[in-house]
């Protein structure tokens, strides 16, 4: 299996404007394990399958710890939005990016769904959800993770989830803006 495959396919899905957690398309691949050393974990993150890396990421992120969820980037690791387009740069930019979602969004949460590793990439689909202040409604979406690894570190996580489901279950108008 080819990470960069799966990745196009969700930038795919994304720009249709909802995002499938790609190991959800195959009920084969959702049953066993991948070819190629690809491991895929279907035990909400308890398992001995999904990367700890996952693991403590989601903890962090929980948690609302962005120096914690900081402490697991590489000095120049960056963060990428796909939904909402801000990049943040280093364990700093990482805090900072927690510090502005725990800081508009009420009940900030993620529960893994499935993860898969191969090399130095790690792609996890998990469940966004949250209540963004002054929203009529909360929200929960699907998302999926691409994490590139350098060593025992993050270099890289994207994030796609659809920005437009957002707004649509917190009851916004599809031309809300965060920063306005």
């Amino acid at each position: 299996m080819n990470v960069n495959r799966i990745v196009a396919g969700v930038a795919t899905v994304v720009a249709l404007g909802a995002v499938v957690p790609v190991a959800a398309v195959s009920a084969a691949s959702a049953a066993t394990p991948v070819a190629q050393g690809v491991q895929v974990a279907h035990d909400h993150g308890h398992g001995q399958h999904t990367p700890r890396i996952v693991k403590d990421w989601l903890k962090a992120w929980n948690a609302g710890d962005g120096k914690r969820l900081g402490s697991l980037f590489t000095k120049d690791g960056r963060y990428t939005d796909h939904a909402f387009g801000p990049v943040f740069v280093g364990p700093a930019g990482v805090e900072q990016w927690v510090a502005n979602t725990y800081g508009g969004i009420d009940g900030v949460h993620g529960e893994l769904r499935w993860a898969e590793r191969h090399g130095d990439e790690i792609v996890f689909g998990w469940t966004f959800s949250g209540h963004i202040k002054g929203a009529p409604s909360a929200f929960e979406v699907p998302a999926v993770t691409v994490l590139k690894v350098r060593g025992s570190k993050i270099a890289s996580n994207d994030d796609y989830y659809s920005f437009a489901e957002v707004a649509e279950q917190s009851g916004l108008p599809a031309d809300w803006n965060p920063g306005a």
